[in-house]
């Protein structure tokens, strides 16, 4: 196995990615601070330790392996045996005032911030935590280090352990953050995912009916603040059950976002298609009179009608019956709609392929 293949992360679940991305980089940073120890023990002349940091620089590895693996708890428990082993025996040999057992402290927000553990299982792991930190300064008072070093090399011991230890604690609350404001930023982007989904339609990608009524009742605030007029038009393929019927609903989906693209791309920046529901479609046109809606309507029927589509290597021919109705600023858009409707269905009645007013 390629150790490039062990060391690749699995795919995070996103509630286990805040702790995952902290994680990661502490167990990366014990990594080099126990490699360094093996280096600092043996410059001491404590081979015991030496042995020991190299089995806990492996341990630390391990971790940071079965992390990326997503077995975080398993890593954590690593953690939560190792460095309680590795500050006792650090304080047994070379005292408390060496300042080993700060490392005992990170443990704490690694236990805090792991999600699958109750807050009391925390609360009570990072009790036994400070308990445990107390019960080794009480040994160290009882018993007093079994090497000997200089003032000058337990200070120097105290300063480097602390520095080390306040490096991790700023990787911990550093990359909890990125991790955090990542969380926030793609929790955003599935929000705004949603709410798209929510307001377009799956197959066409047009605007629902939901969308397209909260804009129509926003374009008739428009006209009536301005007092102008709006059309409203309600379009519908003729004959598109013979399409499911003859060449199957594949066939009928093709042409419904065949259409739906040929409206959208034949109208104007402000004016607006939706699907309606089924093979029907309803277009918005603001600002618009009776006259110029009747040449714009008139326009995409005669262009959807010579136009046709190919669908599997077979030329087809679609037409569309348009209802049209008018909304001034005094008018009630549930009325215009229903106007629109009933004009597009006189228009069935009588033929089809045609653009109807609804009476005035």
């Amino acid at each position: 196995m390629k150790l490039q293949n062990i060391l690749h992360p699995r795919e995070i679940e996103a509630k286990y990615y805040r702790f995952f991305f902290m994680a990661n980089y502490s167990y990366f940073l014990g990594v080099l601070i126990h490699a360094f120890f093996i280096y600092l023990f043996s410059y001491l002349g404590n081979d015991f330790m030496v042995k020991y940091n190299i089995v806990s620089t492996f341990v630390f590895l391990l971790a940071f392996i079965l992390n990326r693996k997503t077995w975080h708890q398993l890593a954590l428990l690593l953690m939560i045996i190792e460095i309680p082993i590795h500050a006792s025996l650090a304080t047994h040999f070379v005292g408390w005032d060496s300042g080993f057992y700060v490392y005992l402290m990170a443990l704490i927000p690694l236990i805090c911030f792991y999600p699958d553990w109750s807050n009391f299982f925390k609360i009570f792991l990072s009790v036994l935590v400070t308990l445990f930190s107390l019960g080794l300064k009480y040994y160290s008072v009882e018993s007093p280090p079994t090497m000997s070093v200089s003032d000058t090399v337990l200070n120097n011991l105290f300063y480097m352990n602390n520095f080390f230890f306040y490096v991790v604690l700023v990787f911990l609350s550093l990359y909890y953050a990125l991790a955090a404001n990542r969380a926030q930023e793609e929790l955003q982007v599935s929000y705004e995912k949603i709410q798209k989904l929510a307001r377009t339609d799956p197959l066409t990608g047009l605007s629902n009916r939901r969308d397209t009524l909260e804009r129509v009742e926003l374009e008739a605030l428009h006209c009536e603040r301005n007092k102008t007029e709006m059309a409203i038009i309600l379009a519908d393929i003729d004959n598109f059950k013979d399409f499911n019927d003859q060449y199957g609903h594949d066939c009928g989906d093709f042409v419904l976002v065949a259409v739906a693209g040929s409206i959208e791309n034949m109208l104007r920046r402000d004016d607006h298609v939706g699907r309606w529901g089924g093979e029907e479609f309803i277009i918005v046109l603001p600002n618009t009179n009776k006259e110029k809606a009747a040449q714009v309507v008139e326009i995409i029927r005669q262009n959807l009608t010579t136009s046709g589509f190919s669908y599997k290597d077979e030329k087809h021919h679609i037409a569309l019956t348009f209802g049209i109705s008018m909304c001034s600023h005094s008018m009630n858009i549930d009325n215009t709609i229903k106007e629109a409707d009933k004009a597009m269905l006189d228009g069935k009645k009588n033929g089809k392929n045609q653009v109807v007013f609804a009476e005035a």
